[in-house]
């Protein structure tokens, strides 16, 4: 049996299997609900490949979320140079 390519890190491209497991479902639970993943927007195959691509499935994942990350600590955000004191440094 031949595995699955599209599970390697280089590839750039994942197949249903892939694409299921990144979604937590088993191929049989993905394809019941393929009508309402694209419903909701869920990335097509590219036509060329008949693959997903990767990056559109993750992208469509973290658009889905509920609670964005934390903004980062105010002592790392940016500053202006008015607000920098260049004569203590």
């Amino acid at each position: 049996m031949r595995s699955d390519l599209t599970f390697n890190d280089g590839s750039a491209y994942g197949s249903v299997s892939w694409a299921a497991q990144r979604l937590g479902m088993t191929k049989d639970q993905f394809s019941r609900k393929r009508e309402a993943l694209k419903a909701e927007g869920f990335p097509e195959k590219d036509h060329v490949t008949d693959l997903y691509h990767k990056s559109d499935v993750d992208a469509w994942i973290a658009q889905r979320r509920r609670i964005p990350d934390a903004s980062a600590p105010s002592i790392y955000q940016e500053r202006t140079r008015e607000e920098i004191n260049l004569n203590a440094v």
